[in-house]
């Protein structure tokens, strides 16, 4: 099927900020409010589409993914100093788990979200890559009742994760290697296996960022370095590509009281180098009208 093109019209910011690099919505049901970091300037955020506030807490360190739980409880952050619960009410971090086992001046955490089941799954980055070109030196943990647990290896920089609707399919995209893998995801246990190519795409066009699912099990993804978002079908064929006024869309998330508008958030900081222009609104949240419907993001249970 040829990717349908639609115009900017179903997209509109609805937060300009200019967030050096916006990342990471999640959509919290039971505050109605979308919860997104802008990992370079160290800070957590909670925009409230009903009024247009925007609530923002600083963290001691790059700060890339986090994990809700319910309202007024305390927040999951990963920063690069490692994983801590965070109490809004008083800017307490509580230590919860290190980070990666690896030099700290090379790799941190990146992409993160719940599994169905409410486990924290957390990337890691091998920031060393980007000059040495040596792949496969980050991977992927699981956090729950029993730890902190490695359960992918041989991943360089980790996005795009996000779970089928029965939660028995886990994606997860490799941005350096210009692919989205699935793999079966045992729910009991939270282990994924059977790693596959799920869709392959040419670097030099376009780079796989953040995710999500939507409630028929499409897989939306951003498009770094073009401009847009893809929904792909379950079965891996392209069905169509939304082209934003941004030139780094970052990641996407359903919200909204019935789960019908896909956030997305920017990135206003040049990520790779050239000249393409970065758009006006660039490091802006935008939303998005697609016609789909999202899923309600597990909080964290742990």
């Amino acid at each position: 099927m040829t990717a349908e093109k639609w115009c900017d019209a179903r997209v509109r910011c609805v937060l300009d900020i200019r967030a050096e690099s916006g990342e990471t919505p999640v959509w919290s049901v039971a505050e109605q409010k979308l919860f997104w970091v802008d990992q370079e300037a160290h800070r957590l955020n909670a925009f409230d589409p009903a009024t247009g506030d925007n609530e923002s807490w600083r963290m001691p360190a790059h700060v890339s993914s986090f994990a809700i739980r319910g309202a007024g409880e305390p927040i999951l952050v990963a920063l690069r100093t490692g994983l801590f619960d965070f109490d809004r009410a008083s800017g307490k971090l509580t230590p919860v788990a290190a980070p990666p086992p690896y030099p700290a001046e090379t790799h941190r955490y990146n992409d993160g979200r719940c599994d169905r089941q409410g486990r924290y799954l957390i990337g890691s980055v091998d920031l060393s890559y980007f000059e040495n070109r040596v792949a496969g030196r980050a991977a992927i943990y699981r956090l729950d009742g029993g730890g902190l647990t490695a359960v992918i290896g041989d991943i360089t920089c980790s996005n795009g994760m996000a779970f089928s609707p029965d939660g028995r399919t886990m994606y997860l995209a490799d941005s350096p290697a210009g692919t989205v893998y699935a793999f079966d995801y045992d729910t009991a246990t939270g282990t994924p296996s059977n790693r596959r190519v799920f869709v392959e795409r040419d670097r030099g066009e376009a780079i796989f960022d953040g995710a999500e699912v939507d409630a028929e099990g499409g897989y939306w993804v951003c498009l770094l370095m073009k401009g847009a978002v893809a929904r792909y079908t379950p079965d891996g064929k392209l069905d169509r590509e939304i082209a934003v006024p941004v030139l780094q869309p970052t990641k996407v998330a359903f919200g909204g009281p019935d789960l019908s508008t896909l956030y997305l958030t920017t990135a206003a900081h040049r990520h790779l180098p050239g000249a393409q222009p970065m758009g006006e609104q660039a490091g802006g949240v935008f939303a998005i009208d697609t016609g789909f419907r999202g899923i309600a993001e597990p909080p964290y249970r742990y």
